[in-house]
């Protein structure tokens, strides 16, 4: 059997908000005590808050590392370029104490344990093993192999379990996103160097799940193209 508990932080707390939100009426079958029932509750929007100001704080790097590129490098189709304005988190909730997970998973381990406890409460409260988390979503890595076949790159790749992968292309000035493909495998269709000409393209790729980028960056492949 697996774990019911989610992987990614962004699944996580919305788990530990749903559980949060929904504890209250279980509270007198399993004997919980209202600080117990607070606690919870301020580590779910504690959590909440860290996740969210994460992806914000990850975005502005995204930004802050493309300007910094078009800065270094330049771009013909970029006229003018403005810096990247930090983002405004949002007002930090009262802190928690370090071991949000591992109290979670006490409480979740009380009702397991109680002779109460049944699977469609599990389920309600968030805490059913569910084929998603079948997924290694923290560790998932495509493999890439590139290849040129009738005068194009094609990239091959394996989709498992997954929905597709995100592509990016380096060209010369950075990675920027390509495409995405969901059915193996895939045709980069860009305008081949001109006649008598070469470049070195590079490319790597993410796998998607629910539409959302998981795991890590596969390794990089680098193909000369030439017409």
């Amino acid at each position: 059997m697996g774990s019911y508990l989610e992987i990614t932080d962004e699944k996580f707390s919305f788990q530990l908000s749903n559980f949060a939100s929904k504890i209250d009426t279980y509270s007198t079958t399993f004997g919980f005590t209202a600080p117990e029932i607070a606690s919870i509750k301020a580590d779910a929007l504690y959590y909440e808050w860290l996740v969210r100001n994460l992806i914000k704080i990850s975005t502005f790097k995204k930004d802050w590392t493309s300007f910094k590129t078009i800065v270094r490098k330049g771009d013909t189709n970029v006229i003018n370029t403005t810096t990247p304005v930090f983002p405004q988190l949002d007002q930090e909730p009262t802190m928690v104490a370090p071991g949000i997970q591992f109290r979670f998973t006490t409480m979740v381990n009380r009702i397991k344990s109680h002779q109460s406890y049944t699977v469609a409460i599990g389920q309600n409260l968030g805490i059913e093993f569910s084929a998603t988390q079948k997924l290694d979503l923290d560790n998932a890595q495509p493999s890439l192999k590139a290849v040129m076949r009738a005068g194009k790159v094609n990239l091959d790749w394996k989709k498992g379990k997954y929905e597709g992968i995100i592509i990016e292309k380096d060209s010369g000035a950075g990675f920027v996103t390509l495409d995405k493909d969901l059915h193996p495998n895939f045709i980069d269709n860009s305008a081949m160097p001109a006649q008598g000409e070469s470049a070195i393209w590079k490319y790597r790729a993410m796998y998607l799940y629910s539409d959302e980028k998981v795991g890590m960056w596969s390794d990089i492949v680098t193909l000369t193209v030439a017409s």
